[in-house]
């Protein structure tokens, strides 16, 4: 079995054009080569089929593409997927269809994995938005927010050398628990602006500060945690 060393979302898959050909948002099926659409199995031959390259974690799993992404739906898109791509269902099958099934399980997995965490779901979002190809890059803080975060380190390890963890750990909760409401709000804000056709970018851009602000906070609880008492 051939592959590629990565694909688009950042896992191994089979290389496409060794799989199907794509043609305008239709394919080839490998096995039949009849024209098919960018489906999970051919309709003619009912071969499993390789996720094709325009394939976003949201469309691997066939979920709505936006924030406030409902777990339940999700989870029940992801226990699809699983059973119709697991190992145990494609036993008797060539070898061929056997790696393309645990290539898109792969690939299934790493999707719900990242679409599961809604704030790492944000940043996979955010970076599809930008054109950054669902890799995130680093959003850099404004100064007086990049101050207030190095403030609050001072503080924290003031109290934590002053053996008071516990009232530093809840000093960096008052400021993160804010926060993420702050975020959860924000996301219903751009999918609400996404639904009415409006630019959600100023939004988006918003959403992506605050993401890389919870991300140090998360950092100084995460070292504070890990301090020995």
């Amino acid at each position: 079995m051939k592959e590629s060393a990565t694909s688009r979302t950042g896992a191994p898959t089979l290389h496409p054009h060794h799989d199907r050909m794509e043609q305008s948002g239709r394919s080839v099926c490998w096995n039949c080569e009849k024209t098919i659409e960018d489906v999970d199995v051919c309709p003619s031959c009912v071969r499993v089929q390789p996720f094709g390259e325009e394939r976003n974690y949201f469309r691997i799993l066939d979920v709505p593409e936006k924030l406030a992404l409902d777990p339940r739906l999700l989870i029940a898109a992801y226990h699809e997927k699983s059973r119709l791509f697991h190992p145990d269902h494609h036993v008797g099958d060539t070898d061929k269809e056997q790696g393309i099934a645990l290539a898109n399980a792969s690939l299934v997995n790493l999707a719900f994995r990242t679409l599961r965490d809604p704030f790492l779901r944000a940043r996979y979002y955010i970076s599809r938005k930008r054109g950054e190809d669902g890799r995130p890059k680093k959003t850099s803080l404004p100064p007086e927010v990049l101050m207030e975060v190095m403030d609050l380190r001072e503080e924290v390890q003031s109290l934590n050398a002053q053996g008071q963890r516990s009232e530093a750990e809840a000093h960096v909760r008052r400021i993160l628990d804010p926060l993420e409401q702050e975020i959860y709000h924000a996301f219903d804000r751009v999918d609400t602006l996404e639904g009415e056709k409006a630019s959600p970018d100023p939004e988006i851009d918003r959403l992506a500060e605050r993401l890389e602000k919870r991300a140090y906070i998360q950092n100084l609880l995460a070292e504070l945690k890990e301090t020995p008492r």
